[in-house]
């Protein structure tokens, strides 16, 4: 039986919560979990590495290692007002009567006024406690609003300071152009990315930009909500810590993923794909091979980044590839998957026995870095990686999918991919970010409590770290030209007007 290592979620700020009560929904689907915590199967001991995410009370009943913080109590009621509200403990539901103001220092002051780091430490406490394994937390949050910026960045000193060796995964939402409802959204982007580049082990990019046009474009939703663009994250994160919660092949843990994807600290920020991502519609007129899922992975349409386009033309650092479900079926097995489900086939021994298997993956990954007599352009590595830039991670559990929302598959595939394209979502919020602050904007809301010179302190550190990717890619460049003959160009350049104001 695998050692159970357990996970804990903390989910801040009202965007958070949001994506937190789509994950839980999701996870308790794919293992069988009622709203009221009790398990719909009798679990056999062998199948119990879920319970990395879930606790289970003497009372029977599976509780979610999960905390909520917010300081606006609506995201409390709204969670205890659902259908799953039976299935959290109430005192890991922790809310305040204030929000933030949509203010990054209003945040970082009530978590000290009004001692919510030092109830959010000593909750965590308890949480850790009730673990055998303990491997580390991932946080969900936005960096628009206040909350999600200003108040995570104290817990995160706190929990670095109290949980000092055990890695933060930080899940990070970042704005979108079409959906977003905060004007000083960039102001607060650039303060948390500042300030929390030391605190934090691995930063996943949540796009909401980029996800909202995969809703749009690939799920053919004409206008896309929150609520459809919170199920699509709630997908990605699925497929990436399936690993994490189920039996597999080739099983990765926080530690591992780690050290997989970050070469260096400051160049942390992975970005995250899923496929396929595809209107219901469409179900009957794809088959969603192993190679195509492989390949789709790679692909923009798929990323949850928006990398304007460019994505072929960065480098990789490193990737990590997360297959679920089965190889293949035949058309007496598609039947069988239609008429009792996904869940049933799961637990079935024909599982077993068609999962996915590694060397398919590793062979479509090396035909994507060496295409042969293709139209396509190869995914590249930065020249130190080429042989072994990615890792692969097998599991045999198809995936759930909420009916209606995406094309049905027994197949899935996750991606989270250290790429230099991320600096792309950096450069947006940073251009944001200098217009405002050209022209003093909603200035006078920030300098009053910490005063103007902390501007130009974030506005150094996230350009920095944006010429340290802009780096990679044109060293990179050179070695391939020096080494292989080739007359790659460097396109796509930050434009060098974002370096002064």
């Amino acid at each position: 039986m695998p050692v159970k290592k357990e996970v804990i979620c903390l989910h801040i700020g009202q965007a958070g919560c949001q994506v937190g009560r789509q994950v839980w929904e999701l996870f308790c689907n794919e293992h069988h979990i009622k709203p009221d915590g009790h398990s719909e199967d009798d679990l056999n001991e062998d199948d119990s590495t879920f319970e990395s995410f879930f606790g289970l009370t003497s009372a029977g009943q599976y509780v979610p290692r999960a905390l909520y913080l917010d300081t606006d109590p609506v995201s409390k009621e709204a969670i205890l007002n659902s259908d799953w509200g039976r299935l959290y403990h109430p005192d890991n539901l922790m809310v305040y009567k204030c929000d933030c103001s949509n203010n990054f220092f209003e945040g970082w002051s009530m978590a000290g006024e009004y001692r919510i780091v030092e109830q959010v430490s000593n909750q965590l406490s308890k949480l850790t406690d009730n673990c055998d394994n303990f491997q580390g937390f991932m946080v969900f949050h936005a960096v628009a609003g206040g909350t999600g910026s200003g108040l995570a960045h104290r817990v995160f000193e706190e929990m670095r300071d109290v949980f000092e060796r055990k890695p933060i995964f930080d899940s990070v939402i970042y704005p979108s152009n079409n959906i977003s409802n905060c004007v000083v959204a960039p102001y607060n982007c650039i303060f948390s990315m500042h300030y929390a580049r030391d605190l934090v082990d691995l930063s996943l990019m949540l796009d909401n930009q980029a996800a909202y046009k995969m809703c749009h474009r690939n799920l053919g939703i004409p206008d896309p909500s929150f609520k459809h663009i919170n199920r699509l994250l709630a997908q990605m994160v699925s497929g990436a810590t399936a690993s994490l919660r189920y039996p597999s092949e080739l099983r990765y843990t926080l530690d591992d993923m780690l050290t997989n994807l970050v070469p260096e600290k400051r160049f942390r920020y992975p970005v995250i794909s899923l496929s396929p991502v595809r209107n219901p519609a469409k179900s009957r007129h794809e088959s969603f091979t192993v190679p195509e899922i492989v390949t789709d992975l790679f692909e923009e349409q798929n990323l949850l980044c928006d990398c304007e386009g460019n994505l072929k033309l960065n480098r990789y650092m490193s990737a990590v590839v997360i297959l679920r479900g089965v190889e293949s079926l035949t058309p007496d097995d598609t039947n069988m998957t239609r008429s009792i489900g996904a869940k049933d086939l799961a637990s079935t021994k024909k599982t077993t026995e068609l999962s996915v298997k590694a060397h398919q993956v590793v062979t479509a990954l090396e035909t994507l870095k060496n295409p042969v007599k293709s139209h396509r352009q190869p995914v590249r590595f930065v020249p130190w990686m080429e042989k072994r830039g990615f890792r692969v991670g097998i599991v045999s559990v198809p995936p759930v999918i909420p009916k209606g929302f995406m094309a049905p598959t027994t197949r899935q595939g996750a991606m989270l991919g250290n790429t230099t394209a991320v600096r792309q979502l950096f450069v947006r919020q940073y251009t944001k970010f200098l217009k405002l602050m050209f022209h003093q904007a909603y200035m006078w809301r920030y300098v009053g409590t910490e005063g103007s010179g902390v501007f130009d302190d974030a506005r150094i550190s996230v350009l920095e770290l944006i010429r340290d990717y802009e780096e990679i890619l044109k060293d990179s460049v050179a070695h391939e030209n020096e080494n292989s003959g080739a007359n790659h160009r460097l396109v796509g350049e930050t434009d060098p007007s974002i370096y002064s104001l």
